[in-house]
């Protein structure tokens, strides 16, 4: 399916309780995963693994999420043509919002981590014990944190029932901990791995939930497993 860079408004009217749950889905490897250099905002495609590693996502995923659920991906190509092989098998659009893209490296994207401890010692030691180097174009924590939370409160409002999410290693990590209201002074909750996910659930409150966190697609296999999308 193709993605449609259209807004929440565009799915449909939603509810406070019509979200019961949020899958938050990181994208498949790509060869700068492999070689450790950061990503952020540079487009990079999914490596053959990647893609392998969507399509197995995929296949269990589907198995879990309601038939109707809302599909929307960060704008970068890695996580889109993640999102594109879960709307395949669901025969969902997936869209897209570019609030859910990875968050801004600066001068870091692209190098090495040698090259990053030898020319920035310093800032990647602030980098270690508080997530926030003062380096030109580095987003910081709270920045991620406003237009992450801002994006799925939209399209958890807008979705009649599961809402999915594709989007980056860092933008996902933050974007949960500001909706489970955990500070960004603590690393509090790890990355999800490539094409791992976690699951929140909201209440009719309004408060979320985290019930899964960083699942590997083996055990997508095992869940799904007669499971449905009643779990």
């Amino acid at each position: 399916m193709e993605g449609l860079p259209c807004g929440p408004a565009a799915v449909g009217a939603g509810s406070l309780g019509g979200v019961t749950r949020l899958f938050i889905v990181r994208h498949g490897e790509t060869e700068w995963n492999t070689l450790g250099l950061l990503q952020g905002a540079v487009d990079i495609p999914l490596s053959d693994a990647g893609r392998g590693q969507a399509l197995q996502m995929a296949s269990a995923l589907s198995r879990l999420v309601a038939p109707d659920a809302v599909l929307v991906s960060s704008d970068l190509s890695r996580a889109h043509d993640t999102g594109l092989a879960l709307g395949a098998e669901l025969g969902r659009q997936v869209s897209v919002d570019p609030r859910l893209r990875e968050r801004a490296y600066g001068v870091w994207e692209g190098i090495t981590p040698e090259e990053r401890e030898e020319r920035w010692p310093e800032q990647v030691a602030e980098w270690h014990a508080h997530g926030n180097p003062h380096i030109d174009g580095f987003e910081v924590h709270k920045l991620v944190r406003a237009r992450m939370v801002e994006a799925i409160e939209e399209w958890a409002d807008a979705a009649p029932s599961d809402l999915v999410v594709f989007t980056h290693g860092s933008s996902a990590r933050i974007g949960m901990m500001g909706l489970l209201g955990l500070s960004l002074d603590h690393r509090t909750l790890g990355n999800l791995g490539n094409t791992c996910w976690s699951r929140l659930r909201r209440r009719y409150g309004g408060d979320w939930t985290l019930e899964r966190h960083n699942v590997w697609v083996d055990a997508l296999y095992v869940e799904s497993q007669g499971a449905g999308v009643a779990q």
